[in-house]
């Protein structure tokens, strides 16, 4: 956030990256993770250093029924995250079964 951008010549208002789990959306949110954590894995010794100056954060988003939602980190994913730097941010929205847009 700050940083000039090449593009434009503006400030940046914010910065984010995206990274996908390669899942699609019916799969588990918890199996989702765990991609990402795979992924994650290969650029640990970067995201160590940039947690110093940033904070990380994996945002998850789940579409759930209405009957039935949640998630649950088991202590090896709790343990992980944060050897990693990162914090959670989960947001949940509740649709019909898998009728929403992506």
């Amino acid at each position: 956030m700050g940083d000039t951008n090449a593009r434009n010549g503006k400030p940046r208002r914010l910065m984010s990256w995206r990274l996908s789990s390669g899942l699609d959306d019916t799969q588990p949110l918890a199996q989702h993770i765990a991609n990402l954590f795979l992924l994650l894995n290969t650029r640990a010794d970067s995201l160590r250093a940039l947690w110093v100056d940033y904070e990380l954060t994996l945002q998850c988003v789940g579409y759930f029924p209405a009957s039935g939602h949640g998630v649950h980190f088991n202590r090896d994913q709790v343990r992980h995250a944060a050897q990693l730097g990162l914090a959670f941010d989960l947001d949940f929205y509740y649709v019909d079964d898998y009728e929403h847009e992506v």
